[in-house]
């Protein structure tokens, strides 16, 4: 008659290669899934990378995903990544992602590039809700209205920040006066945030970056 030792013993022998076999299974589960997260990941940026490079269309070096910073914009409706190109460890541009405003039937999210120096370098819509045949209009797969962005500046656009009917440099968007008005003030608004905190962006440190640093 076996012993209650011996019987454990045979039964922990029979069972060993199902425990063997489960733990491997585990053990690959978890590699294919790090795998996978990690390639996921990798995909995100590359597509979030040639994104950012159509509105930076500038020469840089560094590793945009290392060096960026999360802030919240002046309305403070939500976080907004800037990505902060250099060469040769010298600024040259940033990349403010989403940026978020108000269109007619809901949020528009946009992507602005803008120079060290402080010109519009690109602007993209990311994400929006817009009509069909009329505020749509404003995406850059339909025209080439946000293309009108591109190396204004502060300086030498001081009063043009407006429709054409309005007394400003853009063009309506035919049926979209709201998403035109609501684009234009939210790209200046951003410019002229950047422009007064433009050292901030450039040189804080994302480990110790406070937004409450930044003028609003």
């Amino acid at each position: 008659m076996n012993s209650p030792s011996n019987s454990f013993k045979q039964k922990f022998i029979t069972s060993l290669p199902l425990l063997i076999i489960s733990m491997l299974c585990v053990l690959s589960l978890s590699f294919v899934n790090n795998i996978t997260k990690e390639k996921i990941i990798s995909n995100k940026e590359k597509a979030a990378l040639a994104i950012i490079n159509d509105v930076i269309p500038l020469d840089y070096d560094n590793d945009l995903f290392a060096d960026k910073i999360e802030l919240v914009m002046p309305d403070g409706t939500r976080s907004t990544t800037v990505y902060r190109a250099r060469l040769g460890n010298q600024p040259v541009a940033v990349g403010l992602m989403p940026v978020t405003t108000k269109g007619y039937n809901g949020n528009i999210d946009l992507l602005i590039g803008i120079s060290y120096e402080g010109l519009l370098t690109g602007v993209k819509i990311l994400q929006h809700n817009e009509t069909e045949g009329f505020g749509e209009q404003a995406h850059q797969d339909k025209s080439n209205w946000l293309q009108k962005f591109n190396n204004f500046s502060l300086i030498k656009q001081k009063e043009q920040w407006a429709i054409k009917k309005d007394g400003g440099k853009f063009d309506q968007l035919s049926g979209a006066t709201i998403t035109s008005r609501s684009i234009i003030n939210s790209v200046y608004k951003t410019l002229k945030f950047y422009t007064e905190n433009r050292d901030i962006f450039i040189y804080t440190n994302s480990a110790n970056f406070n937004n409450s640093q930044l003028e609003n």
